[in-house]
């Protein structure tokens, strides 16, 4: 490459020209780089940039991204609709349904909508109610208006239990000493003479 510059060619030209050259053994497979599912993680805001995803945030989860990447194609087809709101809101993990001014009961004020929030496993904060006001302001018919948003969240758990069981006896010996209480294998000596009792029990009271 550095071979086709002219002799006046400046340092900088000679230096780019040899980097240049060298973008033919960068080991890129142009196919995984514009799919959203190969793409490295680094190169997904550029693969988004190229789709025209409209709102983007860095701290979403890498499925969210990669999701919202799948669905902009059908986003963009159907902007001004409410299905491209359902679509970029799904791509997030949250199922959006939206009811219009004459779909409700009784019928709202003309021209404005609700959206109904059905989050799954995904927790729904400020920033992303503020975040789903962005995404159906942008993507909404112009000639609509939020008039309220209804959100339920569902959180699904294992609910795991364990019990325990104890038995025991407890043996009650007659003898003219103090009483004693023994927590562990006894032999007692009962009148000078020994008299091995074995305690299986936690606890074996002498009277």
């Amino acid at each position: 490459m550095s071979e086709l510059l002219p002799p006046n060619a400046a340092a900088l030209e000679r230096a780019v020209a040899e980097a240049a050259g060298e973008l033919g053994s960068v080991p890129v497979v142009v196919r995984e780089v514009w799919n959203p599912d190969t793409c490295p993680p680094q190169v997904l805001p550029w693969l988004a940039w190229a789709f025209s995803v409209d709102d983007w945030d860095e701290a979403w989860s890498d499925a969210q991204k990669r999701d919202s990447i799948h669905v902009a194609i059908a986003v963009q087809r159907h902007k001004g609709t409410i299905g491209s709101v359902k679509d970029a809101l799904g791509a997030l993990g949250i199922e959006a349904r939206v009811q219009e001014w004459f779909n409700q009961t009784p019928a709202g004020a003309p021209y404005t909508f609700k959206l109904w929030l059905e989050s799954n496993q995904t927790p729904v904060t400020q920033t992303g109610i503020a975040q789903v006001l962005e995404i159906a302001e942008r993507l909404k018919s112009l000639r609509s208006h939020l008039d309220e948003i209804l959100v339920r969240a569902t959180s699904q758990s294992r609910v795991t239990a364990a019990s325990g069981a104890n038995l025991g006896t407890e043996i009650t010996v007659g003898y003219r000493y103090a009483a004693v209480v023994l927590n562990a294998q006894a032999i007692v000596l009962a009148n000078d003479r020994p008299g091995p009792i074995l305690a299986n029990a936690h606890t074996i009271i002498l009277e």
